[in-house]
């Protein structure tokens, strides 16, 4: 007999015959019961920090303590973001395409159709795209500043 063999794992098809439908129905579900979990406890943290920032501001009025105005207001802590450059982007995806291409040549050895290298015009072409945006919004950001 077979040590590694799981009677009742394969007898589970016969007890569930829709087990099939069930793990696809688990499968679909998941990633949307992980993006509501990753809110809920985004909003759980955030709420706690509330009542531990109110719960400061009230024992500091129990003891008679004055209030600094950064307890009540506290300052935003605004970083200015940094726009993506579209010429970094461009140049990575032309990086990439080029590579997909060499990639592609190199495996129609293997049996892979060479028509599966024009895949790489995919990443190639976006990435010519944002160079050509990038060197129009360049121009159009000197003629705003003058």
């Amino acid at each position: 007999m077979n040590t590694f063999s799981l009677p009742p794992l394969a007898a589970l098809g016969e007890m569930i015959p829709f087990a099939g439908m069930l793990i696809g129905v688990i499968a679909i579900i998941t990633p949307f019961v992980f993006v509501i979990a990753i809110v809920a406890i985004n909003h759980l943290n955030a709420r706690r920090k509330a009542e531990l920032h109110h719960e400061t501001i009230r024992l500091a009025l129990e003891k008679g303590q004055p209030l600094p105005p950064e307890l009540l207001n506290p300052p935003v802590a605004v970083e200015p973001k940094t726009k993506i450059s579209d010429r970094k982007s461009g140049l990575i995806l032309i990086a990439v395409g080029i590579g997909l291409y060499f990639f592609f040549s190199g495996m129609a050895e293997m049996g892979i159709p060479a028509g599966v290298r024009w895949i790489s015009l995919i990443p190639g072409l976006i990435g010519v795209a944002l160079l050509i945006n990038w060197f129009f919004e360049k121009d159009g950001a000197k003629n705003d500043k003058s």
